[in-house]
């Protein structure tokens, strides 16, 4: 798989080193160079590179395939997150619903004394 973009190809490539190595750092930020080195940053050996297309589309496949296994068990699983997040707001309207109040008694507003006269 190759891109073209400007002056530079891009292509989607498999590299295989030896496990105990790592590869060098490239000039270009971000980059890796397909020398492969070891812990003493001692060349030990270039990396063998494939075309990684195949692999892509295996990958791509299999991610397909498990969506599509996946899906009705996801469906199903927020069908029944939405009921249960239904039925919870509606016991929630339930409880916030307004009791009446039953009248016992009822008082008037409460009146001072009358003013008492004294004898002097």
């Amino acid at each position: 798989m190759e891109f073209n973009r400007g002056d530079w190809i891009w292509e989607l490539m498999l590299t295989r080193r030896p496990s105990d190595t790592h590869f060098s750092k490239s000039s270009t930020p971000g980059g890796e160079s397909p020398l492969a080195r070891d812990d003493d940053n001692t060349l030990v050996t270039h990396a063998v590179l494939f075309d990684g297309t195949k692999t892509a589309l295996v990958i791509l496949g299999t991610g397909v395939a498990l969506g599509m296994a996946v899906a009705p068990h996801v469906k199903s699983g927020l069908i029944s997150l939405e009921s249960k997040l239904r039925r919870r707001a509606e016991e929630t309207a339930d409880a916030e619903t307004s009791v009446p109040l039953k009248v016992v008694a009822e008082v008037g507003p409460e009146q001072p004394d009358p003013p008492r006269l004294r004898a002097v």
